[in-house]
């Protein structure tokens, strides 16, 4: 592999030891037809086997690197310290569960190449089909992806994915400060406000595929509550020291 990889894929894993060997095999596929590709997961202070496993996967895989939080810090650090070890032209985010195939990448990093600077899933965009992940998450990501649509005025559908790919640039100039799952949206809202161009890829949300959802829901919605309320004034002072005016795409 390449000292300097052309893409990076992080993903953050806590207490994924069910779905760890079928994310390990999938990204295997990927990445072998993919060679200057790597993945950067971070096992985010898991109580299970999930550590071991990918301390096992990095052993035998020279694409494979693990960072390890002693203790649980959420999903937000987790990205945080994954975006931190990475340095190459184009980093991708995804789930440890499956919800989103990893299959896809290829074509996420293909728009970017094409003009976007970000490219997310979108399972609340018109042209998708149902999305059919749990309850929590349906109402909880409809819901604020609505209200953070219209309180942005993106054009946007959905802002809650993980299911993304940035180019360096954004990765390196927009900052976030949250810890937990409204991390993801901080990104994108940021990155809005800096004027950076958004393509989204109509992608269904698929059940999980293995273990059980770590999402509180109590404390996710307080997150989004707080980021939403703090939204209006923050964009308008980042606009204001933006160069480049917002504009969104379906690529």
């Amino acid at each position: 592999m390449e000292s300097k990889p052309k893409v990076s894929i992080v993903v953050p894993c806590y207490n994924e030891e069910e779905s760890v060997p079928s994310l390990v095999e999938r990204l295997r596929i990927l990445v072998k037809s993919q060679p200057n590709w790597e993945v950067v997961f971070v096992n985010d202070g898991s109580c299970d086997r999930t550590g071991k496993l990918l301390d096992e996967a990095a052993a035998k895989f020279e694409w494979a690197r693990v960072c390890h939080h002693p203790t649980n810090l959420g999903l937000g650090a987790g990205v945080r310290t994954g975006l931190l070890n990475t340095c190459s032209p184009y980093v991708c985010t995804i789930d440890s569960d499956g919800s989103y195939p990893p299959e896809s990448l290829p074509h996420f990093v293909d728009l970017l190449i094409a003009g976007a600077d970000i490219v997310t899933a979108s399972p609340w965009h018109p042209d998708n089909d149902t999305a059919e992940g749990g309850l929590h998450r349906l109402i909880l990501s409809r819901g604020v992806s609505w209200c953070y649509r219209i309180v942005t005025r993106a054009h946007l559908y959905t802002f809650t994915a993980l299911f993304r790919a940035y180019r360096r640039e954004v990765v390196d100039r927009v900052g976030f400060e949250s810890n937990g799952f409204p991390a993801v949206t901080e990104i994108l809202i940021r990155a809005i406000a800096h004027g950076y161009r958004v393509a989204e890829v109509p992608m269904p949300l698929l059940p999980r595929e293995r273990g059980e959802s770590k999402m509180s829901l109590g404390k996710a919605v307080r997150g989004h509550l707080k980021l939403l309320a703090r939204t209006p004034g923050w964009m308008r002072s980042e606009r204001e020291k933006s160069l480049r005016p917002f504009s969104s795409a379906r690529l």
